[in-house]
């Protein structure tokens, strides 16, 4: 942590784009109260009265203003403002504007923000988070109240730097489903896409319970494997509607799916809605689960009447994947109708002969072009559970260990856990169950996907295992990693990028950072994080190896990786000296104050 509190980064707004959100979050909430002694007061903070949004001003917190308004309005408390550098708590502000011109949108609840900047002791804090009710995390940012859920919501750095539509999607409002809005909700039903699903829950309003379901329902909007859409779900409060849509015997907190019947299911509709034929299906209750255990029924749920898994709801464990991966523009509509009839052919004999193998697997629908293939598909199946103890394996045995546990062939390639069926072989209910049962028995033969040898020339250097401490921990520079896998698509299309990259160290007369490569199914260092995907861009400072920074982004361009390689080679460490320095003169300023 000492190591951390001595990270200036000087270019703070581009580095939450790239780099690790967890090693930002501690470095900004640990660093700026040393490294930046300018106070940022209440009275310093921007005024919103003067923007385009015209909403309120900041207000300093208070027990008074917080019970005059929580019932009325949605609430963002800043927690201490004077920790944050004041181009963070600029950024930080116009995110909250963003939330201002969302929820003035989506919700006639004015916005109210308030400030929790007295000096902030440890009584102060144990006092709020007992009087509230909450826990106020190290990297918390900012408190939230919004008109569904019951009790202040903590929002981190972490959150921020992960995923800031989370922000503006708390306080995005639910549609109420009555007689009023059924015309609406036919309507998007109608255009309702076959690969979408729409979720209801019924609440009664006249129900003691009504306060808890409508708030476990926003709550559970707030999961990241959750679909975002917000026309998609629905609190259903009128059970005459219910009677309207099929279902009889409604309880409160229930439930439901709502899909567009589809080749892609393996139940038939049970009801039609402006001539369009709709499936509804009961997907458990709120009621006494925790959110991750409502989620799991959810994808239970749809796993049941679906024939290929959704993975927004949440992923159960499973042991195999079984995936159909087709490219619709060489195939024609019949073809790809007739192998999905074949995999929902297999997953009801697995129902019928063997449910707990089905409970262990996941069907799995890829849309992009198969590699190694003329058919335009592919059919094949992972292990899952070889593949995760594989990796558990690396992160703990060094190469020499790795060899005499047989993780590699006799070849000493490295297992792909990966069976595909052959082109030759029709596929079928038949072919499918024989070919999965070859695998569950171990009689298939791994496939490996073959691959073109790179164009580009390497000018990074090759790391090893047994290189790695003596080149990169024990490194008198800072050192810029690539990890890759040979079977790796992305590894070799994003490859080139970093070689040119390495040319440009290279060129130079004394360069601050060096370049290397590594292969990461053959190589597991003990002294770094190991990750079990590819490709990874890292850099391991000097003097602070063991904690690399990982680019991590949605996209990739080459202009953002030259990015991250540039930020993260401009932040500096503040020698020892300074550093203790710097801690006695934050004590002293402390006490005067």
């Amino acid at each position: 942590m000492n190591l951390f509190r001595r990270v200036c980064i000087p270019l703070l707004r581009q580095v939450p784009k790239i780099a690790t959100p967890r090693v930002v979050a501690l470095s900004l909430l640990t660093s700026h109260l040393i490294l930046f002694p300018k106070k940022v007061n209440a009275s310093t903070v921007p005024n919103p009265e003067g923007s385009n949004n015209g909403f309120n001003k900041y207000e300093k917190f208070s027990d008074q203003i917080y019970e005059q308004i929580h019932e009325t309005h949605d609430i963002v408390i800043v927690v201490d403002p004077d920790r944050f550098v004041e181009h963070f708590l600029d950024e930080l502000l116009q995110v909250v504007d963003q939330v201002v011109k969302v929820q003035r949108v989506r919700s006639k609840r004015p916005l109210k923000v308030l400030t929790l900047n007295e000096p902030i002791t440890e009584k102060l804090v144990r006092d709020f988070e007992q009087k509230y009710k909450i826990t106020i995390e190290q990297d918390t940012i900012m408190l939230l109240k919004n008109k569904y859920i019951q009790r202040i919501y903590n929002f981190n750095a972490n959150d921020y730097f992960e995923n800031r539509i989370l922000l503006i999607n708390y306080f995005k409002k639910i549609n109420k489903l009555t007689q009023k809005k059924l015309n609406e909700f036919e309507q998007i039903l109608s255009y309702l896409p076959s690969t979408e699903t729409a979720v209801l829950v019924y609440a009664d309003k006249s129900s003691p319970q009504y306060k808890n379901v409508q708030t476990r329902f926003c709550i559970m909007q707030q999961n990241d494997n959750y679909q975002k859409n917000e026309k998609l779900h629905w609190i259903l409060i009128d059970k005459a509607v219910a009677e309207k849509l099929g279902v009889e015997n409604i309880q409160n907190g229930q439930l439901f799916f709502l899909q567009k019947s589809s080749k892609l299911n393996n139940f038939q509709s049970s009801i039609t809605i402006n001539n369009k034929k709709l499936l509804i299906t009961p997907a458990g209750t709120l009621g006494g689960k925790s959110v991750d255990n409502v989620m799991e029924d959810l994808t239970s749920a749809y796993n049941d009447v679906n024939v290929f898994s959704n993975r927004s709801f949440g992923k159960s464990f499973t042991k195999y994947s079984i995936v159909l991966e087709l490219d619709l523009n060489k195939i024609p509509k019949h073809e790809e109708t007739r192998l999905v009839k074949a995999f929902g052919e297999l997953k009801k004999h697995l129902k019928e002969t063997n449910p707990e193998l089905l409970q262990k697997t996941e069907f799995v629908y890829l849309n992009k072009t198969p590699k190694d293939n003329h058919l335009g598909y592919q059919v094949y199946i992972r292990d899952d559970q070889k593949y995760g103890d594989r990796l558990r394996q690396h992160q703990e045995t060094d190469i020499n260990v790795m060899q005499k546990l047989s993780v590699f062939n006799e070849f000493g390639q490295a297992h792909s856990y990966i069976y595909r069926l052959d082109e030759q072989i029709q596929v079928s209910k038949d072919s499918l169950i024989s070919f999965f049962m070859a695998v569950k028995n171990g009689h298939a033969s791994e496939y490996f996907q073959t691959q073109e040898q790179p164009k580009y020339k390497k000018y990074s250097l090759k790391l090893v295992g047994k290189t790695f401490q003596k080149e990169v921990m024990e490194s008198k520079k800072d050192f810029a990693i690539f990890q890759y896998s040979k079977n790796c698509h992305a590894c070799g299309e994003y490859g080139q990028y970093y070689e040119n990259l390495a040319l440009e160290s290279y060129k130079q007369e004394n360069p601050t950072m060096i370049f290397g490569r590594m292969n990461n199914d053959h190589n597991k260092p003990s002294c770094i994080q190991d990750f079990p995907y590819t490709p990874v861009f890292m850099v391991c400072k000097k003097g602070i190896q063991h904690i690399p920074y990982v680019y991590r982004n949605q996209k990739f361009t080459p202009e953002l990786l030259k990015s991250f390689f540039s930020v993260t080679n401009a932040i500096n460490l503040i020698p020892e000296d300074q550093f203790q320095k710097l801690q006695a003169d934050r004590a002293l300023f402390t006490q005067n104050q």
